[in-house]
C-alpha cells in the first residue's frame, strides 16, 4: 500500500513539474505579435428561425438547412497575452430550402463585419485555445431563388433574383471557439463559431409564394467553421 500510495505521488509530482517547464516553456518562447493580420475561409451551415405561424409551416414539412461558403480578412489587436480585440470584413452567404409543391432554395450574398472581443483560454496548450464573442452585421447584396418542380411530367429549373424580397440588414451577434498555433512562415488559425441574426430577414414575398409565411417572421442563424492563416506585423 505505501509502495503505491509513494508511486502515486511521484507520478503526480512528475506531472506538475513537467507541466509547470512546459508552461513555461511555452510562455517564454511565445513570440505573437501585437498587430496580425490574415484570413479565414470555410463554411457555414444555415437555418431559418421562426418566431410565428409555425404551426402552418410544419405542416409544409419546415425548413431545410443548408451549406454555404464564406471568406474574411482580419486584423487583431492584442492588449496582453490574453485579450485582444479583432475586426473582421468579408463575404457570406447563407442558404435555406423550402417545401410546398416546389422545392425552392434561397441563397443570401451578404457582406460581413463582426467585432469581436478575442479572449485567450488560460489553460496549458501549445494551440492557444481562444473564446470570442460580439456584433455582426450583415449586408444583403445580392439573392436569389433556385425552384424545382415537376409540372405534368415536365421537370422544371428555374432561377430567380429575389433580393428585393429580403431585408437589405441583419444586426446579429456571433460567439465561437478558436484554436491556432505556430507554423514556420504564419500563425495557423481553426474556429468554430454561431451567428444568431436578430433582424426580420424576409420583408416581402412578391412573386416568390413560398416565403409568405416568412414575412416578417423569420431570422438567419448559422453555425460556421474556418481555417485560416495570420501574419505578425
Amino acid at each position: 500500500m505505501k509502495r503505491s500510495i509513494r508511486a502515486i505521488a511521484t507520478a503526480v509530482c512528475a506531472v506538475v513539474l513537467t507541466s509547470g517547464a512546459a508552461f513555461a516553456q511555452d510562455g517564454a518562447g511565445e513570440t505573437e505579435s501585437k498587430l496580425m493580420v490574415g484570413f479565414k475561409a470555410g463554411f457555414n451551415l444555415a437555418d431559418i428561425r421562426i418566431g410565428a405561424d409555425t404551426e402552418y409551416w410544419q405542416g409544409q414539412e419546415g425548413a431545410g438547412k443548408n451549406f454555404g461558403p464564406q471568406i474574411h480578412a482580419f486584423g487583431r489587436y492584442n492588449f496582453t497575452k490574453w485579450v485582444g480585440a479583432e475586426l473582421e470584413l468579408g463575404w457570406t452567404q447563407n442558404a435555406f430550402t423550402t417545401f410546398t409543391d416546389k422545392t425552392t432554395t434561397y441563397r443570401t450574398n451578404n457582406f460581413q463585419a463582426n467585432a469581436l472581443l478575442n479572449v485567450r483560454i488560460p489553460v496549458l496548450s501549445v494551440y492557444h485555445p481562444r473564446i470570442y464573442i460580439g456584433p455582426s452585421y450583415n449586408y444583403n447584396a445580392y439573392t436569389y431563388s433556385r425552384t424545382t418542380s415537376n409540372v405534368y411530367g415536365y421537370n422544371v429549373d428555374q432561377t430567380y433574383d429575389v433580393t428585393n424580397s429580403f431585408a437589405p440588414h441583419d444586426i446579429g451577434a456571433i460567439v465561437g471557439l478558436g484554436l491556432q498555433f505556430d507554423v514556420k512562415f504564419a500563425t495557423l488559425l481553426v474556429d468554430a463559431r454561431y451567428r444568431h441574426g436578430f433582424s426580420k430577414s424576409v420583408r416581402r414575398a412578391g412573386d416568390i409564394t413560398s416565403v409568405t409565411p416568412l414575412v416578417r417572421q423569420a431570422s438567419f442563424s448559422d453555425v460556421a467553421f474556418m481555417v485560416g492563416l495570420g501574419f505578425g506585423l
